[in-house]
């Protein structure tokens, strides 16, 4: 990183092995199932979410499909009304209370460039914005935080006239070189609008989830042997006084933080280069308890460091040892040090070469779809995963449901969004529960 940012410490963004299983306390009245925290032996654990990490899988059984969608084959204990189809408003149901609660009934930010709602409020942000114009800062605030790289090259655009993410899309966020030398790849969404109606911005948490492409010169996110390319970022978060600015970041080769035992620790890896495929990208901070988890296409990214393990180089996470979701046993000292925070927010989204590792820089176009950010990791999705594990090797390809209208412990209402996938039959649909908790509904056949 260079030096006007600072030293950032990396979650990795990579796979690596770890071992272990969940160890939460027992779900109360859960589906009955295996919670998959991931084991080198082979082995899974039973069990709900402890109050601060996340759960492991609750499957359920094959279940009937009860009374509602047809075509939907509900778990046993919950029920999904409506006819199942993308964009209609349908209702989940439990009759054992399993899904909590949400301090608001939509998220913070559901963003799908033509369209955004903040705290479930429609913002119209780009209305008269034609394909190839700059964004407003009407939903990302500040495009000026990085003093130098608020030029105009360096704002994404709204665009429709380049081919999109999937057929369902009308718009999305990019950033195209001028030229297969452009040197000026630096693209950044900046601090996500606060829902007017929620008060002072304290959150402690904060869940966000995109798609993401690089194509162009150097496609996707190479690193040579030297490491140069290996602090590209994608995204840098911290709070709204600008607390972790240039030392919290996610880069090519993981996450980066201060942590209370290590300090500032980097996890260095090999990233699988995407090349010029998109890619979702998962990230939940919990700023009292330092925890930092990373996924990318549903795979649980694991650091390996030779800070915090000078023995082995890993494999650890970004939580407290109590809490770790898969390597066993957690280590001591790795939870992210984020006490003097007071919320917790995105500085920059979108791409960011590093400045001293500019190998790689050149002509690259960098696009943005569909943005989810919230206080909670309570959310739907929709996914190909008949069981939720937390994992480097989960490979599940799921779409996030962004468009929630009221959640209680026994309903969820939610507009059906089927993104990429060419149907709903053959997927599954999933509750997260705000202790991490995934709870299966059922199965579109």
């Amino acid at each position: 990183m260079n030096a006007r940012l600072g030293l950032s410490l990396v979650v990795l963004l990579a796979l690596a092995c770890g071992s272990g299983s969940d160890e939460g306390a027992p779900g109360t009245g859960g589906v009955a199932g295996t919670a998959t925290g991931g084991s080198s032996s082979g082995g899974s654990a039973t069990g709900g979410a402890p109050s601060g990490g996340a759960a492991g899988t609750s499957t359920g059984g094959a279940g009937g499909s009860d009374a509602g969608t047809p075509g939907f084959a509900a778990d046993p204990g919950f029920s999904l009304s409506g006819k199942g189809a993308h964009g209609e408003k349908v209702k989940l149901v439990d009759t054992q209370q399993r899904f909590g609660s949400r301090a608001h009934a939509s998220p913070w930010l559901w963003d799908v460039v033509a369209e955004q709602w903040v705290g479930g409020v429609a913002q119209a942000a780009y209305a008269g914005l034609s394909d190839g114009q700059a964004i407003t800062e009407k939903v990302w605030t500040n495009q000026t935080l990085y003093q130098g790289w608020d030029a105009p090259e360096h704002h994404f655009k709204f665009v429709t006239g380049k081919p999109l993410r999937h057929a369902r899309a009308t718009a999305q966020y990019g950033n195209y070189a001028a030229s297969p030398t452009d040197p000026n790849p630096y693209s950044k969404l900046s601090r996500p609008k606060w829902p007017d109606t929620w008060g002072p911005q304290a959150n402690a948490q904060m869940y966000l989830s995109w798609w993401q492409r690089v194509s162009g010169t150097h496609p996707g996110y190479p690193q040579d042997s030297g490491g140069n390319g290996g602090e590209d970022k994608p995204l840098r978060f911290g709070d709204t006084s600008e607390a972790g600015l240039g030392t919290f970041d996610i880069t090519v080769a993981g996450l980066t933080a201060n942590t209370t035992g290590f300090g500032n620790v980097k996890s260095w890896g090999s990233l699988p280069d995407p090349k010029d495929a998109w890619h979702r990208i998962e990230f939940f901070v919990d700023r009292v308890q330092g925890i930092a988890d990373l996924f990318t296409d549903g795979n649980l990214g694991i650091g390996t460091s030779w800070t915090v393990n000078p023995t082995s180089g890993g494999p650890f996470e970004f939580r407290p040892a109590d809490q770790y979701l898969y390597v066993k046993p957690g280590v001591s000292g790795t939870a992210l040090d984020t006490a003097t925070w007071k919320n917790v927010t995105v500085h920059w989204l979108g791409f960011d070469d590093g400045g001293t590792t500019q190998k790689f820089a050149e002509g690259r176009n960098v696009e943005i779809s569909e943005v989810y950010v919230d206080v909670t990791r309570a959310r739907v999705e929709l996914s190909t995963a008949s069981e939720w594990t937390f994992s480097p090797a989960a490979a599940r390809s799921s779409e996030v449901q962004g468009r929630l209208s009221a959640w209680s412990a026994g309903e969820i209402e939610v507009e059906l969004n089927q993104g990429a996938f060419p149907a709903l039959s053959g997927l599954y649909l999933w509750v997260i529960t705000d202790a991490g908790q995934a709870l299966r509904v059922g199965k579109f056949e």
